[in-house]
């Protein structure tokens, strides 16, 4: 399946459907990108604050991981190594744009996680998406990983610190604290 057919039923059902293995991304695949942001334009209404710039290179690499990690949830034959080198290529955040545009995708993750550690929690899977979602803290706030962020840096994004603590709330663990100014304000202190 095309990456663009898999994106616009993601984000209209909330659903994955795999007939066969992921084709490779098409180099400067425009219609991907063209389903991104428009649902980038409908996730910034429910951002807190001026939404961060659309960044599309991450926002199609992190749509890109998330389809690898539906894939490999249901395809149980995978090489760990290939598991690992397929969840890893989205690299660090290095701004709030790349955080927002990731967590388009990402924020599905937690999902995918719980159901593959509910069937096996050594699989590689299970590894290789809570280091993607510590190195992604934005998104990890949303799942069940215990271990801390590698670093939390939301780069002074109000709106994005302010949804984290939200997020955090709801879930809340040690190592994954918000600025305390935010959770004060979430909390209502």
């Amino acid at each position: 399946m095309e990456l663009a057919r898999f994106l616009e039923i993601l984000f209209a059902r909330g659903e994955v459907i795999f007939r066969r293995a992921p084709s490779p991304p098409a180099p400067g695949d425009v219609s991907a990108l063209r389903v991104l942001e428009a649902e980038y334009r409908r996730y910034c209404l429910d951002l807190p604050g001026e939404a961060p710039a659309f960044s599309p290179d991450v926002a199609v690499r992190a749509a890109e991981v998330v389809r690898h990690a539906c894939w490999f949830l249901l395809s149980r034959d995978e090489d760990p190594a290939e598991v690992h080198r397929a969840l890893s290529q989205l690299g660090l955040p290095a701004s709030a744009a790349d955080h927002a545009s990731a967590d388009l995708t990402l924020r599905y993750l937690p999902r995918v996680h719980r159901r593959a550690k509910a069937h096996d929690p050594a699989d590689a899977l299970v590894s290789s998406l809570e280091t993607l979602l510590r190195r992604w803290p934005f998104s990890g706030v949303l799942c069940e990983v215990t271990d801390a962020p590698y670093v939390l840096d939301l780069h002074s994004h109000k709106g994005l610190q302010l949804e984290y603590a939200q997020r955090f709330v709801a879930s809340p663990r040690a190592g994954w604290e918000p600025d305390p100014e935010y959770l004060a304000l979430v909390r209502g202190q």
